[in-house]
Order: C-alpha cells, then sequence, then structure tokens
C-alpha cells in the first residue's frame, strides 16, 4: 500500500475537516450567570493600594464596588488600611486616585471616594440579605493575585456565621459560600445570578478549600445608610422614618415603606418608589437620592399609596428641621 509523507497526511486532514459541515451549537450560552457578569463588570473596580509602615512599603491588590455613580465605592477595610495611595482601575481602564472617606475596621467596611471622575459611573444594585437560600447559585468577582475580574462560581454554603479576623474584630451574619476567593478579592462582590450584591466578600478559611465568608448586604446598606446619610452629605433631612420589606417574588419586591412622616401629607404606609431622578428600592438609596440638595429645596417623590401612585413635593429641611410636602395623584 502507497503511504503518504506525514506532512501530506496532515495537509489532507487538515483539507477534510475545513470541508466538513459546520458545527452548530446545541445550547444557548448566554445564561443567567453571564447576564448577572455583564450587567454588573462597570461596577467593580481593582484597587491597587500602597502602605506604609516602619518596614518600608508594600503594594496590595483589592476590589471595590460602586455604590453611586458619583463616585463613591464600598471595600474591606483591611484592603486600605495603612494606605498611603490608593488608585481605582475602572472596567474601561481609566485610573482614578481615591481618597478614604470612612473606615469602619468593626464591620470590616471601608467608604472610598473616587476623586474626579469624568463620567457618571455604573452603580450596582443590593440585593437584600434577607432571603438569601442556602444552595442559590452565587458569583463573586474580583482580582485574586492580582488577575483582575476573576470571576468564580458556587453556591451559598451557609448564613449567620461568625469569624475572628487577624485583627481580633469579630465579625458576624455572614455569609458562607464556596466560590473560589484569593487574596485580592477582599472587597469585592457576592452577585446573585439576578446580578445583585448579596454581600462584600471579606475572607477565606486559611488551609480549607471552598470556604468563603462575605458580609451580607443588609449589614453594607446599613453602613452605607449611616455614614453616606442625606444628612452628613448635604445637611439636609427628609424627616421621615423608613422601614424595608421584602416580598418574597417580583422584580421590585424590595421596598421602603414610611413609618413616620414629619409632614401631614407623607403618611404612614406609603411605599416610596422613587426620589428626584433616582429609583429607590432601599433606604441608601434615599439617602443618596438627596445629595447635592439645601435645606428649603423642594424634591419631587414618585410613593405608592393604596397601591396607587402618587407624586408628591416634599420640602427638605436643615439637620434639625421639620419637612413639609403636598401632594398630588396621577
Amino acid at each position: 500500500m502507497h503511504r503518504l509523507p506525514l506532512r501530506s497526511a496532515v495537509v489532507c486532514a487538515t483539507l477534510l475537516f475545513a470541508a466538513s459541515p459546520a458545527v452548530h451549537a446545541q445550547y444557548a450560552r448566554r445564561t443567567a450567570i453571564v447576564e448577572a457578569v455583564d450587567k454588573t463588570k462597570d461596577g467593580i473596580v481593582t484597587l491597587k493600594v500602597t502602605k506604609s509602615s516602619d518596614w518600608g512599603k508594600r503594594n496590595v491588590v483589592g476590589t471595590g464596588v460602586i455604590v453611586d455613580e458619583r463616585g463613591y465605592v464600598i471595600t474591606n477595610a483591611h484592603v486600605v488600611d495603612s494606605a498611603s495611595k490608593i488608585v481605582a482601575t475602572l472596567a474601561d481602564k481609566t485610573t482614578l486616585d481615591v481618597r478614604v472617606h470612612a473606615e469602619l475596621p468593626r464591620y470590616d467596611l471601608a467608604i472610598l471616594r473616587l476623586v474626579s471622575p469624568k463620567k457618571k459611573l455604573k452603580a450596582l444594585s443590593f440585593g437584600p440579605a434577607s432571603d438569601v437560600l442556602v444552595g442559590e447559585t452565587i458569583i463573586a468577582v474580583g482580582n485574586p493575585y492580582g488577575y483582575s475580574n476573576t470571576v468564580s462560581t458556587g453556591i451559598v454554603s451557609a448564613l449567620g456565621r461568625e469569624i475572628t479576623m487577624p485583627s481580633n474584630e469579630v465579625l458576624t451574619d455572614l455569609i458562607q459560600h464556596n466560590a473560589s476567593i484569593n487574596p485580592g478579592n477582599s472587597g469585592g462582590p457576592l452577585l446573585n445570578v439576578n446580578g445583585e450584591v448579596i454581600g462584600i466578600n471579606v475572607a477565606l478559611r486559611e488551609g480549607a478549600q471552598g470556604i468563603g465568608f462575605a458580609i451580607n448586604a443588609d449589614t453594607v446598606k446599613a453602613v452605607l445608610s449611616k455614614h453616606l446619610s442625606a444628612v452628613k452629605v448635604s445637611k439636609v433631612s427628609h424627616g421621615m422614618k423608613t422601614e424595608e420589606k421584602v416580598e418574597s417574588e417580583g422584580r421590585d419586591r424590595q421596598k421602603v415603606i414610611v413609618a413616620a412622616a414629619a409632614g401631614e401629607e407623607v403618611r404612614k404606609g406609603d411605599v416610596i418608589v422613587r426620589v428626584g431622578s433616582l429609583k429607590v428600592a432601599n433606604r441608601f438609596d434615599l439617602e443618596r437620592a438627596l445629595w447635592g440638595y439645601k435645606p428649603g429645596d423642594t424634591v419631587e417623590v414618585s410613593v405608592l399609596r393604596d397601591g396607587k401612585p402618587a407624586k408628591v413635593s416634599l420640602t427638605l429641611g436643615g439637620t434639625t428641621e421639620a419637612v413639609s410636602a403636598t401632594t398630588r395623584g396621577r
């Protein structure tokens, strides 16, 4: 039998393969995980931190989550403690200097401010921690060992965990999960398949595999609401006491409900839907919607009252003043 030279055989095989019918995909590849990663990528930043000590300088990498379009970011306190310089890199590779707005070691959280962003940024949405399910699929995004924007997946392994950090601070009510995280993931988001931030990754169990921990979103929102309140940022008060409620289903299952109102027209039981141009899903949204206003300014608030939409014209007070409101139906 005549034998072809090896090189000829390879060429023939290549030609035969090229002539074969095209292979068609059998299954949709754009899964819920792909969608969640795609719609959140612009709200996640890489943090390059230079730390100074008696032993000199060292560089570390962490992750941050944009929580407001004007440049506020949440990360872990241990990422930025002792920092002499912090630089954030956005998804489009833009780099910005960073200032520390607040460090909260008790929660291992830090609030940062990006300096002079040239455009409106992408803020990620928080999901409620109260309806996180053991066994549900989760996504971790971060910069492990400097490999930027690394995505890993897993499930929620347990809720309500407690750990002691190297600083001896005890963190409570944590989400345990088995998505792969490493140094550099700290401060990055733990997402559900809807692309909502349900936690901020904080630690992994040393010497173990598949045991990671995240600060739950309700803790993060409470810290943000306190330290980035309208009173602290802009010295204005809306005068309302509110509570959050989570429905079991629905796209807009997170609701902010007025528990007590300062003005006669804002009623107990009103559901706040929008303040100015910002949609409100939690109390932090309510606070940040009022940044930039001054005492005496009026802001339009959309509410649901007895299931029906209405618009409320809310006049803001100062830090110790009451507010007034008028309502008109829609």
